[in-house]
């Protein structure tokens, strides 16, 4: 095992915690920083997608006996939006556009967060324009691997409980990334890349069971909801600096 491979899997390691916390981190936050350590896109995907599926995998299997519903716009839109968006994804003027799109939504979300009349907005306007929300999460998540953050908005806005939003987050991200690891090896034919880091999945399955879950399970509901304001601003942040 190469020294980058293990360096891999430090980064992954990391992210696995964030990621056991909100449902989400590994994809939202590996994606730039391998792209900026010099990996393409499918690579990157093949690298990050077996960790996220095994913390999502997990964390539904964990919670089985308090599901929270789900829109079947996630199956009849989004998942064939992000088929649309992967095929996009070698075009890197709509991948430029679609990183500014997304940063700056995720700032004006977290914004938006803080202020309770304009949370209750935000909610409203969720559930008025659903499916297209759907469609246009997942033509991004395939685009760029970010949808994350938009999800994270979605999920906050139509739950208040902790447990609902990761739980509703985790449903999501494993859908993604059973289409996406789908589409890697059938469509792309890249499923040597996706054997090669299976690793990774053992690792970010690791981590959630002896770290990430027990610091999700001592976080307060109150506590979980800033957190997660923070985490959606920096995530903007990131994006826009980043491309």
């Amino acid at each position: 095992m190469s020294l980058e491979f293990l360096f891999l899997l430090a980064i992954v390691a990391v992210l696995s915690v964030v990621q056991s916390i909100f449902g989400m981190g590994v994809l939202v936050f590996g994606t730039p920083t391998l792209l900026l350590m010099g990996f393409d896109f499918i690579t990157t995907l093949g690298i990050l997608l077996p960790a996220s599926f095994s913390i999502s995998l997990l964390q539904m299997l964990a919670a089985r006996s308090s599901r929270v519903p789900i829109s079947k716009y996630l199956y009849f839109l989004c998942l064939p939006g992000i088929i649309v968006g992967l095929w996009l994804a070698e075009n890197s003027i709509f991948a430029s556009w679609t990183n500014i799109m997304v940063g700056g939504t995720l700032i004006l979300s977290a914004l938006v967060r803080l202020w309770s009349p304009s949370r209750i907005f935000l909610n409203v306007v969720l559930m008025r324009y659903l499916p297209t929300y759907h469609l246009v999460m997942g033509i991004i998540h395939g685009l760029t691997n970010l949808g994350g953050g938009l999800l994270a908005i979605l999920a906050s806005g139509t739950n208040t409980d902790k447990n609902a939003i990761r739980n509703t987050i985790a449903h999501y991200y494993l859908a993604f990334s059973v289409i996406q690891m789908l589409l890697l090896a059938t469509v792309l034919g890249h499923h040597d890349i996706l054997i090669t880091n299976l690793p990774t999945a053992a690792t970010a399955a690791l981590v959630y069971i002896l770290i990430g879950n027990r610091l999700f399970t001592l976080t307060s509901s109150p506590s979980f909801d800033k957190a997660l304001t923070i985490f959606i601003a920096i995530y903007g942040v990131i994006v826009l600096i980043e491309y």
